[in-house]
């Protein structure tokens, strides 16, 4: 099966090891996490109106991580740079 969108998250989800899953208005919603789950339970008609296809997020744009199982990791590019921009250069610098 093909991987699905976490409509509260927008993280890549497998169904097979999705860890929670509902049913609203007769379409399945996978998600990452349990909180995730109850978040879209608490407001399902929001997170329904924002998917365009049963599980795929509406906004057309690929999350920036992924999760198989237990592990979630950042697509190449999507990391940053931790924070080097902020480090000061070394006495001999040039720009």
């Amino acid at each position: 099966m093909q991987s699905m969108i976490d409509p509260v998250c927008g993280m890549s989800i497998d169904p097979d090891t999705a860890a929670a899953k509902s049913t609203y208005q007769g379409t399945d919603y996978y998600f990452c996490s349990t909180e995730c789950k109850q978040t879209f339970d608490e407001n399902s008609q929001r997170y329904h109106n924002q998917t365009s296809d049963a599980g795929s997020v509406g906004r057309g744009d690929d999350p920036p991580f992924t999760k198989k199982g237990p592990i979630v990791s950042p697509k190449f590019g999507a990391a940053g740079s931790g924070g080097a921009e902020y480090e000061p250069l070394p006495d001999d610098a040039r720009d």
